[in-house]
Parts: structure tokens; sequence; C-alpha cells
């Protein structure tokens, strides 16, 4: 855009006040409460856990805090007496100040409910425990996946070399399970200058190599810039975790860095209004939204603003592009923004990955038992606090989404312990009875437990899943065919009561090593306990125990138990028919 006459000192002066203006009121119309009530926000359900290990532990990711609006955290700091870069300082200055925007809360165990809809009702969860982020980061899957995108058009100018500097930074700070995908973007659409695959920590010197490889900006393409359009497509890079090829352990946690100066021209999806419709696609996390069998991942987006050099051009437009870059920061699940001006890249860096990565440290890995799952791919879960001071608000956000996991992968609930225990006191037999405890979702209904035994010399697969329903039933018929199966004598939402089958095939091992491996089954959730080598039941077992009472009498000895004891019952026969010693 020319500009055909000269400005005069005066038109620039009204200018820079007029922006002044606009911003102060912009920061003080920022929606927000003066009383920050603590909230709960639920960021991720991670089934992962409990499918590979055969219990129904179901990992979430947790913040409480007491959340703060821009205008408040400005004000509060006398940003409003300010104007030009004094203001940009001064903000700058109030977010980063210690919990500035989110002051996080402990976590009350006793008080913790998630709830799952069941069946038209709430079925609760069970708590196991908890533990801060930043202490976890070692445990599986207790990482992030960066998202960094780079500003790199022509509009960036000299600021591009300080937006670089934090790239930089982000991927030196990764953690242990941390991957990172640099994407370099400049002017045009759907091309960008550079993208790298996900990577994982300890591959980061290609990012870094990435970086030193583009060290200036992109020539002009000519026209507008679409940047609206550009930062929503950047979430498409997401959908290459887990692709043949690349990185497999996929971390709970996503985030995206977008370091800009917020330009775009000549284009309705870059105004700021756009920006907060923008935010809010982020934060519902679904991606692409109208995909409905994609998992709800919320995506926190950490906006860091590059003002370029004052001018008439650029004081017009950057008032714009301020608000564009703050609105599209959700700083309400894990989100920041902040301003960086000339020459302030390294220090600020710095402050800014430290601020991220502590908030996300603060974050709760909260663990629970499920014993219950709706039958569809789609769930609803609640999480709130039970009578705490102060109130904390719930999370009903996860609503008829699917969570990752196939229900009928879902392990049942069974108390191993109580279990183990129940048959070392009364050991398995053949054609007798066995009790399985835990808790259970079938209401009573007997019908619904159902026992499959693993033949002797036969053994689970080492990795095996319920995925496969054509596999699981010829499984299942095949075991029917081997008089493998018990039927349920009782049952409640806590044990039920199984026959044995009166086969000898049940008893792996021999003597005190006799084991029986058994498979518990819900046929209408169509779930089941553990089914590979690690997770099986492995129950204490032993032989059929001698009926004296019925050998005691030849005529009412039961010819399959003669069957199966036969040098027994002829033992017996000959001595119930030797004659009796004379008296002495």
């Amino acid at each position: 855009m020319a500009i055909t006459k000269p400005p005069t000192f005066r038109h620039v002066a009204v200018i820079a006040k007029s922006l002044a203006l606009a911003v102060v009121i912009m920061l003080v119309a920022l929606p927000g409460t003066a009383i920050a009530a603590v909230e709960t926000r639920l960021l991720r359900i991670d089934p992962r856990a409990g499918v590979d290990d055969g219990q129904p532990i179901l990992t979430t990711v947790v913040e409480l805090s007491q959340l703060s609006s821009l205008s408040e955290v400005a004000s509060n700091n006398g940003c409003n007496a300010r104007t030009g870069n004094a203001l940009l300082d001064c903000v700058s200055d109030a977010v980063e100040r210690p919990n500035a925007l989110a002051k996080p809360f402990p976590f009350p165990d006793a008080q913790a409910r998630l709830l799952v809809r069941v069946d038209g009702a709430d079925s609760p969860a069970t708590f196991v425990g908890r533990s801060a982020w930043g202490a976890s980061k070692r445990e599986p899957f207790v990482g992030v996946a960066w998202l960094i995108a780079l500003d790199a058009s022509s509009m960036m100018g000299a600021r591009y070399a300080d937006a670089r500097e934090v790239a930089n930074q982000f991927i030196g700070a990764m953690g242990p399970n941390d991957i990172a995908k640099l994407v370099i973007f400049d002017d045009k659409l759907n091309a960008y200058r550079a993208s790298s695959a996900w990577t994982v920590a300890k591959d980061r010197a290609s990012l870094v190599a990435m970086l030193r490889a583009h060290a200036t900006v992109s020539p002009s393409s000519g026209g507008g810039r679409p940047f609206g359009g550009q930062v929503k497509g950047l979430v498409r890079s997401f959908g290459d975790l887990g692709n043949s090829g690349s990185v497999q352990t996929i971390p709970m946690m996503q985030a995206m860095v977008l370091l800009s100066n917020g330009a775009g021209r000549e284009d309705a999806g870059s105004v700021a209004l756009g920006a907060e419709v923008m935010k809010q696609f982020f934060t519902k996390g679904r991606f692409p939204e109208d995909n409905t069998a994609a998992p709800k991942t919320p995506l926190p987006v950490i906006s860091v603003y590059f003002p370029n050099d004052r001018g008439v051009l650029n004081d017009k437009l950057a008032l714009n592009d301020f608000q564009f870059m703050q609105d599209i920061s959700n700083v309400e699940i894990g989100g920041f923004f902040d301003i960086i001006r000339a020459g302030q890249s390294v220090t600020k860096a710095r402050t800014i990955v430290r601020i991220v990565n502590d908030r996300f440290d603060k974050l709760w890995v909260v663990k629970w038992r499920l014993s219950c799952l709706a039958p569809t791919l789609q769930q609803s879960f609640t999480l709130g606090f039970d009578a705490t001071k102060p109130a904390i608000k719930p999370d009903a956000t996860f609503k008829e989404v699917p969570i990752g996991v196939n229900p009928t992968d879902w392990p049942l609930d069974v108390n191993l312990a109580q279990t183990a225990a129940e048959a070392q006191a009364n050991p398995l037999y053949p054609g007798g009875t066995f009790r399985v405890y835990g808790h259970f979702c079938w209401g009573g209904d007997k019908s619904r437990a159902e026992a499959y035994f693993v033949p002797a010399g036969t053994r689970p697969a080492p990795t095996s899943k319920q995925s496969d329903p054509k596999v699981a039933q010829q499984a299942m018929q095949t075991l029917i065919g081997q008089n493998m199966r018990g039927g349920a004598n009782d049952a409640s939402d806590t044990f039920v009561l199984l026959d044995v089958p009166d086969d000898a095939k049940i008893l792996d091992a021999e003597g005190e090593q006799s084991v029986a491996r058994v498979v518990l089954y819900d046929n209408k959730a169509k779930r089941a306990s553990g089914v590979d080598d690690k997770t099986v039941l492995t129950l204490r077992a032993q032989k059929k125990p001698l009926n004296f009472a019925c050998l005691a009498y030849r005529p009412r000895c039961h010819v399959a138990f003669c069957k199966l004891r036969q040098w027994e019952c002829r033992r017996i026969r000959r001595l119930s028919d030797s004659p009796a010693a004379a008296p002495v």
C-alpha cells in the first residue's frame, strides 16, 4: 500500500495516541471477573494405561486454578496510564509475574468425583491417586507434543530473528517424553516454507539445524495474506501423530506455540473477531471440528506477539494485529500471551518458556478406576468436587465424545487381590465353583457373567486385545466346544459365583503349583478381564477331591467320578470286598 502524501508529525502523534487509547480500552473491555473462582479444567482423558495393563485405570490431566483476565492483570499493574512501547512493556511485565493469569489450587483428593454417563445414569469412578505433572515426567505418556509455528513472512522483517530465538528456547526445554514439530510458514496459505517431522527430545538437534538453515524471512508473494486461515490450518499437523514411520508413543498433552507479528492483510479471517472464534475452536479440541469420531484434545495456544517498528502503516494496523495475537491465546486451558519488542528476545524467550512450563508442571495427573463405561464410542464425563471451601466449579465439557478406546477393549474391574486370596483358601477344582470379586456393571444379572478357562498346555498370547470381534467370538466358540466355559450361579455388583467345568484340562501344572487360567466375560457389554499372558486371571487350583461319602456306598458311586479317578475307585472297592479280619 502506497502513501501518496507524506504524513505530518501531527498526524503521526494523533494516530499513536489513538492506538494507545484503543489498546487501553481493549484491555479494560476484556472479559473477566473481579473475584476469580476456582475452576476445574479437564484437559485430557487417556485410556492407554488401562488397556495396556489389563486394569480399568483411566488417566486424566486436570487443572485447578483461579483465573484472572488480562484486563484485570494489566490494570492492577498500572498499564492504563501508559502509552506506546511503555504500554506494551507494562502488559508484558504484568503477565510475566508469578501466577498472574492462573493461580494453582491444591487437589482435594477426598472430595474428587469423576462421573461417567452409563444407561442414563451417572456411574462414579474410584479415585486411585494423583501426582503433579512436573513430578511425573518420567512416567509413560506424560509429555507434550509441541507444535512450534514460526512466522517467516516478509512482514516480520527484523523481528524474525527474535522469533527464531523463542523457537530455539522451546526446543531446548523439551522434557524426556516431549516431542516437537517445527513449521516455518510465510504468506502462502497451503504451502509451508519448511516443516519437520515430529521429533523426540533426544533428536532436537535436527530442529535447531532447521532453524539455522532458515535464517532470513521469505520474499513477499504479493497481494494479501490469509493469516487467520494459516493459523487454523496449522492444527492439521497434529494429524501426523502416530503415522507410520513417525513417532509412535504420543504424549498425553498437545500445545501450539505461535510466533508472529499477527499481520494478516486483505483477509476477513485475520480480523481480531476471527481470533476469538478460532480460540474456541482450539479450546473445544475437535480436529477437524466435524469429525465426531475424533477424541477431544483441547489445545493450549501460546501466542507471542512481535510488534514491528513504529510507522504510520504499522500503527494503523497494529491494533488488529495485537488483538488477534492476544485473543487467540486460550489462557483458561493453559495458553499464554506475551509481547517481545526488538532486542528483548533472549531474556524474554527464557522467561516465557519458564512460565509456560511452570504452569504445565502444576497440572495434576489423576488416575481413576473406571468400572463402568457406556457401550458406545462416545462417552460423557463430569469432574467435580464435593463440599470444598472455596467451592470449585465442575467441568462437564467432555460430553458425547470419544476418548480413544473401543468400550469392548476396556477391561472388567476385577479385584485381583481378593479373588486370588479366595482361590488360595478355596482352590478351584473340576466340577466345583469359584468366586470373582470386583466392581461390575451387570446390576446383579447373572446371565451376563461367563468364565472361560485356558486349557492346560496352552498359554494366552503375550499381548492380546479384544478389538477384533471375529477373533474373540471364534476363541469363545472353541472353548465352549472344549467344555471350557462356566456359567454364573449368583452375581451382584461386587462379586460373581461361577461354575468350574468338570474337566481336568482346566488344571495347569501339578501339586502345589497347579493353577487355572480364567477370563471373566460380560456378554452384554462385550468386555472381559485381562486376556494376555500378563493379565489373565491365574488362580490356585487342585485336582477334584475324592467324594468319600459317595464311595462308602458302592451302588451310589458316580460313574463320571470313577472314570476320573479309576484307580482310587478300584482300590476302595477291593478294600470293601475283602473279608473282615478275624478278631484277636
